[in-house]
């Protein structure tokens, strides 16, 4: 299945099919220092348009069969989502497409607070060994905790000068730290925020991977508690990513969508 090509991005249509074919011969398995991805029935990629079919991607999570929980910044002042599902292979995901979601009423564009909304899908999806939701966190639970390790994937850039999505879905671990360093490198608000790392393989999210879920094991549970709204440059395998604390909204989630 060919996604469109209604991106803004720096090439058009030859150019990225002549990344596309650089890539596959040539299996750079990152998201930056990253591996490839098992199957991760929850994830799905999101290319986000305006009224004039310009746009980006990024990331977000299945957590029922009508609803997609992405960053606010892929919702806000644009009108189409459309959205892959079902598969680690760029190529083969399924499309849904929707032209209804919810950004978060107080998400603040400039420095990314609330960096929290909603894909609300046209018709329930089928729930397959490929395609599941993801696992939220308790009611008035404040998670994740400082030094506790997490798993980010995503289709975005592999490489400081990427241009396209990456082939495969690409898999990273992090580990929260703590809450005074995070306030250190981002201008948010705590306890809505977050930020991890990966200090033994430098591995972290690039353009194209924001809005996508930060997930712990939580009772041997795949847990969504985080979203991944701040980075200081695409690729920046030196600083860590500040991500959207998803229990801090948790209450508005429900309310926004019943789960």
């Amino acid at each position: 299945m060919q996604w469109p090509t209604k991106l803004l991005l720096l090439a058009g249509l030859a150019l990225c099919c002549a990344y596309a074919a650089e890539v596959k011969t040539n299996r750079n398995p990152r998201i930056v220092n990253g591996s490839y991805a098992p199957t991760t029935p929850y994830n799905v990629y999101v290319l986000y348009l305006n009224s004039g079919n310009a746009g980006f991607f990024g990331g977000g999570s299945l957590i029922s069969d009508r609803h997609v929980l992405t960053a606010a910044q892929n919702i806000q002042g644009f009108v189409r989502w459309e959205m892959g599902l079902g598969s680690t292979v760029f190529s083969q995901l399924s499309t849904i497409v929707s032209s209804q979601a919810i950004p978060h009423p107080s998400f603040n564009s400039v420095n990314r607070a609330n960096d929290i909304g909603i894909i609300i899908l046209p018709s329930p999806v089928a729930f397959t060994a490929t395609v599941s939701p993801v696992t939220l966190p308790v009611l008035n639970r404040h998670t994740p905790y400082e030094n506790e390790e997490g798993k980010i994937v995503g289709f975005g850039f592999n490489s400081v000068n990427g241009q396209v999505n990456a082939d495969y879905l690409m898999l990273s671990y992090q580990r929260v730290i703590a809450d005074t360093r995070c306030t250190g490198i981002f201008q948010i608000t705590l306890p809505y925020h977050f930020c991890a790392e990966d200090t033994l393989y430098r591995s972290n999210i690039c353009n194209g991977d924001l809005g996508g879920g930060f997930v712990i094991l939580d009772q041997r549970v795949d847990t969504l508690v985080g979203i991944a709204s701040l980075i200081t440059a695409s690729c920046d395998s030196q600083q860590p990513t500040g991500y959207t604390r998803i229990s801090s909204y948790r209450q508005w989630i429900r309310d926004s969508t019943g789960v």
